[in-house]
């Protein structure tokens, strides 16, 4: 990269107040480093304590979900998710955005995830997470499919989520959770 284009993407980040981007393969090692800046900024803010946990739920779905990998020399040499995360702010709430790739065979079972999850209460969200915990482990899940439903339950708005089709192997899953500042 040239310095004019690090200038401007300095001056763009800045603009949009951006306090974390990172794009890469995201192992637990970076996840704990990147996590520790986010940590130390919400020593005593409870909102932003929240931006902690759903950064790292994100990134852990990178880590364990991501159809892009790479191997890793540090640690004990396993693959890891590569993605894209982003912690940013305006002046009425902080957003955390991730993103990676996807094999073109989830893209129906997460859009149908995200939409019962986009369109539930607090209340369905609730119940949803219940049922999670009394079922079984969704076929290649790392875990009791309960991410998702954790990030929802600590944004205040809705989750956003988008789908770009790549090729036809793969695609890529965008996914943005809020919190409002105040209160």
């Amino acid at each position: 990269m040239m310095a004019e284009d690090v200038f401007q993407l300095y001056q763009s980040m800045s603009k949009r107040k951006i306090w974390l981007a990172f794009k890469g393969a995201i192992s637990q090692d970076v996840l704990v480093e990147l996590g520790t800046l986010l940590k130390n900024k919400s020593a005593f803010d409870r909102k932003v304590k929240k931006v902690f946990a759903i950064f790292v739920e994100m990134t852990q779905n990178i880590l364990h979900y991501s159809a892009e990998t790479e191997t890793i020399a540090v640690g004990d040499g396993r693959a890891a998710g590569v993605g894209v995360v982003v912690v940013s702010e305006t002046e009425t709430d902080y957003s955390v955005s991730a993103g990676n790739m996807i094999t073109n065979e989830q893209v129906e079972h997460l859009r149908s995830q995200c939409e019962r999850i986009h369109g539930s209460d607090e209340v369905q969200l609730k119940q949803y997470y219940d049922e999670r915990i009394k079922s079984h482990t969704l076929e290649g899940s790392k875990g009791a499919g309960l991410g998702l439903l954790d990030i929802a339950r600590k944004s205040d708005y809705p989750l956003e989520y988008g789908i770009q089709n790549i090729d036809d192997q793969h695609s890529f899953f965008v996914m943005t959770a809020r919190i409002a500042k105040g209160q």
